[in-house]
């Protein structure tokens, strides 16, 4: 992750707020975002749901529940990494190129020679999925529900037979837990690893998860779902490709469907040393790599590039603490831990470090993020699907641009 100390966004937990069609133009304002050119350590201002511009050394109102959570501190790794990442690694390194290299601490992959995401997807990865999935639930939605927009979660209710779609499914956590919410809904999963996540890929708790790639094209008919969900998959999505993503959501999408985006900033606020030195190392491998280390914070502004097709628009913003604040921090912590952990096959090779050298240092950061309160941000956009032509007025009254 990367990190960010000197101005930290505050992304207020705040209850979701759709605009209705008659507020479409608002809504579309809203929609600009903030898509600056960003380096870590100048300041950067965030976009609460009411749209209005806030910075502060503190988050607003951080996600936390009971419990003190974990707060053990160490002191600093002697790492041999030197600061600078190999910049050929950070952009070119594919798991399959390691396949048959007889390395015993290598993790399970995609097999696709072409594809950016280097999360693995073997049994240790579907564990930390799981956990993250009910850390996410209940940042968004108060564990209540794995839907954010009560709009859209009310359209599904009313459908008769609502057909849903999880894109990046993984093991099919998420898809798994709204069948069980909706259990008169027609579920579906698509993953560039399905064969590793689900044995067999095919019918899992009523899901049928298979394989799809929303960079391609997605193995479905034009205008065939009623809800269509993304999520957090930053680390195989090229920014330059995140509106393509969009567009081909919005295609299999049906008129007055609802698409709800979460994705989360690879960063660290208020990191410690040793949080800085790895996520400076990150960040500046998935910059090269093509990646979009604000992915949360950048969410809105990739909605607005497809404006004509968004009817009706809602967001919100949440800052979760890594390993402090009671359970969801606890919960937060092991999971970004993990990830850490699950980055290490590229990270290692990147640094230029030794494996037991970066998952000391990988350690360190996780003991030290309670002491320093340090805390992500994440965010959900959701919006519903608008096929009609755009009026002349209408599009004359939608700002263009960016902030």
């Amino acid at each position: 992750m990367g990190n960010n100390n000197s101005a930290v966004h505050k992304a207020p937990f705040l209850e979701h707020k759709t605009q209705k069609a008659a507020a479409a133009v608002t809504a579309h304002s809203d929609l600009k975002g903030d898509r600056s050119k960003h380096q870590p350590g100048q300041p950067r201002v965030s976009v609460a749901a009411e749209g209005k511009a806030k910075t502060a050394s503190t988050p607003a109102t951080l996600v936390t529940g009971k419990g003190s959570g974990r707060e053990s501190v160490t002191g600093s790794t002697r790492t041999s990494f030197n600061g600078v990442v190999d910049t050929v690694q950070a952009k070119t390194w594919n798991p399959t190129q390691y396949a048959n290299s007889g390395d015993e601490d290598m993790r399970e992959y995609h097999a696709l020679e072409h594809n950016d995401y280097v999360l693995p997807s073997d049994v240790r990865e579907q564990d930390r999925l799981e956990r993250q999935h009910h850390m996410l639930r209940m940042a968004f939605n108060g564990t209540f529900s794995d839907i954010v927009s009560e709009d859209a979660k009310n359209a599904l209710k009313r459908a008769p037979r609502p057909k849903i779609l999880d894109v990046g499914c993984a093991n099919g956590v998420w898809a798994k837990s709204v069948k069980a919410e909706f259990p008169h809904a027609e579920v579906f999963g698509v993953d560039i690893a399905a064969e590793s996540f689900v044995k067999n890929a095919g019918s899992e708790d009523g899901v049928s998860i298979m394989f799809g790639d929303v960079l391609d094209r997605l193995p479905f008919d034009d205008n065939t779902f009623d809800f269509v969900h993304q999520r957090l998959l930053v680390l195989g999505m090229p920014k330059d490709r995140f509106i393509d993503a969009i567009r081909e959501l919005i295609r299999v999408a049906k008129d007055g469907a609802w698409i709800e985006l979460v994705e989360a900033d690879i960063v660290i606020y208020k990191p410690g040393p040793e949080s800085k030195l790895l996520g400076t190392a990150l960040f500046d491998a998935m910059h090269r790599r093509g990646l979009e280390c604000y992915a949360g914070m950048n969410l809105a502004w990739s909605v607005n590039q497809v404006k004509e097709n968004v009817r009706s628009y809602g967001k919100k913003l949440v800052s979760i603490p890594f390993n402090w604040g009671g359970e969801i921090g606890t919960i937060h912590g092991s999971t970004a831990y993990g990830f850490l952990l699950a980055v290490e096959d590229w990270m290692h090779t990147v640094m230029g470090v030794s494996r037991e050298d970066y998952r000391q240092l990988a350690k360190n950061c996780y003991d030290e993020w309670a002491e320093h309160k340090s805390f992500g941000n994440g965010c959900a956009v959701y919006f519903q699907v608008k096929k009609a032509v755009v009026t002349d007025a209408v599009e004359a009254a939608v700002p263009a641009g960016r902030k």
